[in-house]
């Protein structure tokens, strides 16, 4: 298959192992479907809209309301069919092959293979021992060599960490390319990079519809970006990206955020109360999160725990594999009150004797 690059023919495809369950707690997704009353609504509208037509050029309408809402210009926000379209166009856009692109590891694993794709060289610089961003070694870094694209995830997925507002000043201080910060978690922190765009218009973030606001199913991310920057990536975004639906669901969901806010103030609680609850049982190590997952550490083999939990119909996410410092680890996504006491009462049933799995 010699048609193809060697640096993609290298590389895996990103896949998902497909399970039987009940309880869905794998993808940090958003346990909350839409409330009928506003699917209605969204419905309603969508069918007198024209369907044979392709969507606003701009989608104007939704970039607008998503201004408004995060309080920075419309011509700076980039929409995207999810944010990992943002990515990929923002990895083509600045890197060129053998350019380098820096990455706290362990993190989400499409930066590295959009990296490889790219022939880019990358630097991973690794999270400290207990878990918090690495400032003083990624400064030296940046001062060491050229970088191109610096990637911080904040709140970092698997991990949970968040960057403080100091260490970020710090590192983007340090970054003469461009500062990727996403921020697909943002809405479960409530602290993020936009409030230093303007001092530092290298800095890009992105955020996404996956997570907090629960459209995963309609796929939609945005970048900000300061406005010359943003109309230089906006030339290398595909036109007509987002549909007509995805616009739609958005700008209604956006005029009732109560809905997502209230989903929040949920989810936030009762990821501490599980994180409480595994606290108390031996052989489980629970990591602080600012997100909608907790990471934890298993006395036993995270794939024997994941299948003695897929026996209870309860899915979660074994990384182990992901990087040498996740042995024995997974990630669960918080759900709804009803799904977490599934996911407790396997972990309680694993570990609350301290008995073989």
């Amino acid at each position: 298959m010699d048609l193809i690059r060697p640096s993609v023919r290298k590389i895996h495809e990103y896949t998902l192992r497909q399970y039987d369950f009940e309880v869905k707690l794998n993808q940090n997704e958003s346990p909350f479907d839409l409330p009928d009353w506003l699917k209605n609504e969204i419905v309603s509208e969508l069918r007198d809209l024209s369907w044979n037509r392709y969507p606003g050029f701009n989608n104007q309408r939704l970039t607008e309301k998503l201004a408004r809402h995060i309080g920075v210009a419309p011509d700076s926000i980039l929409l995207g069919n999810g944010s990992n379209e943002l990515l990929q166009l923002l990895v083509s856009a600045s890197l060129e092959k053998e350019d380098t692109i820096l990455l706290v590891t362990p993190t989400f694993l499409i930066y590295k293979q959009l990296a490889e794709i790219a022939g880019a060289d990358i630097l991973e610089v690794e999270f400290n021992e207990d878990w918090s961003f690495p400032v003083t070694q990624i400064t030296e870094k940046l001062a060491e060599k050229e970088v191109r694209l610096c990637v911080l995830c904040s709140p970092n997925s698997p991990t949970g960490v968040t960057l403080d507002p100091t260490g970020l000043e710090q590192v983007a201080q340090a970054c003469d390319g461009i500062l990727l910060v996403d921020e697909a978690y943002f809405e479960f922190a409530e602290t993020g990079a936009l409030a230093l765009q303007s001092s530092y218009p290298n800095i890009v973030v992105a955020r996404t519809f996956s997570k907090a606001m629960g459209l995963a199913g309609l796929r939609l991310g945005y970048l900000v970006a300061e406005a010359a920057l943003a109309g230089e990536l906006r030339k290398a975004k595909l036109p007509y990206n987002l549909n007509i639906a995805t616009e739609l669901a958005a700008c209604k969901l956006l005029e009732h955020y109560q809905v997502i806010e209230e989903n929040i103030r949920i989810l936030n609680a009762e990821r501490d109360r599980v994180a409480n609850a595994l606290r108390g049982l031996p052989g489980v190590t629970v990591f602080p999160s600012h997100a909608n997952f907790l990471m934890i550490e298993t006395a036993h083999a995270s794939g024997v725990v994941l299948n003695k939990l897929l026996e209870k119909g309860v899915l979660v996410r074994d990384i182990s594999g992901y990087h040498p410092r996740l042995k024995n680890k997974l990630r669960l996504s918080i759900g709804t009150a009803e799904e977490n006491e599934k996911l407790l009462a396997g972990l309680t049933e694993m570990f609350a004797c301290g008995s073989e799995t």
